[in-house]
């Protein structure tokens, strides 16, 4: 029964090695290079070693308890900050909505960023007065802003220009929130109240984010594809865990 076991478990994590390792190789062709694109690369070249010398680790108690420890915290994370994003609070009555950028592929929006544009033109529909603020810079494989691009997408899709703000300097989300208070002081009486629109799994710690800016901020949130999951939640499970250690 034992030998069953252990056959299985190396399988698994031959499976699953394999499947993150195509993951990454296929985000890295299609995608811009991203650090949770890289993370996936090696989290899944260490489980198809894991399965190679799967007989060596397993005399070795302490690492394996450790390596299961690792995933069943990140497994757990990710389905918090999953749950977390996907109840929104947004009361669609803002004095204006913050769109938080995403990749653009030379000129062309990735499917994360028209997922975060959706949400915002939904959330327009629902309360037109807001304004809407785009936030987001240009990258190394970015020809234009991302700002830039999702200002045009708001266009396209019927949202006046007199209701869009561009923020297009940030490179973060840190920037994100604080450059888009600085144009929102400009505009807006004081005290105005402050929606912001990222995808799920983001919005736990964009949220914190936003209070450090001095926003107090509702959220409303788009859908991450699937064949990101593994390097958002995975990028996005470290950052969370490195912010509640301090670092």
């Amino acid at each position: 029964m034992a030998s069953v076991t252990r056959g299985l478990a190396r399988a698994a994590l031959f499976v699953f090695g394999a499947a993150l390792t195509a993951n990454a190789a296929w985000l890295a062709v299609t995608a811009n290079l991203t650090l949770g694109t890289a993370m996936v690369a090696l989290l899944g070249l260490g489980c198809l070693a894991s399965g190679i010398w799967f007989s060596r680790l397993t005399r070795h108690r302490v690492i394996a308890a450790v390596a299961l420890l690792v995933v069943v915290a990140i497994i757990g994370l990710s389905s918090f900050l999953a749950n977390y994003g996907t109840n929104d609070n947004a009361l669609y009555d803002e004095d204006a909505v913050v769109v938080l950028g995403a990749a653009v592929h030379g000129r062309e929006l990735s499917n994360t960023l028209v997922g975060r544009l959706d949400a915002a033109l939904s959330y327009h529909q629902r309360n037109p007065a807001a304004l809407v603020v785009v936030s987001g810079g240009q990258g190394p494989q970015e020809e234009i802003p991302e700002a830039v691009a999702m200002r045009q997408y708001l266009l396209d899709h019927g949202v006046p220009d007199d209701h869009i703000i561009v923020e297009d300097r940030s490179t973060s989300t840190e920037e994100n929130f604080a450059n888009a208070r600085v144009l929102l002081d400009r505009v807006l009486p004081a005290r105005y109240s402050v929606a912001f629109v990222t995808d799920e799994f983001h919005v736990y710690r964009a949220e914190r984010i936003a209070a450090s800016a001095g926003l107090t901020a509702t959220h409303v949130s788009g859908r991450t594809p699937w064949y990101f999951w593994p390097a958002n939640y995975l990028r996005e499970s470290v950052a969370v865990a490195l912010n509640w250690l301090g670092l």
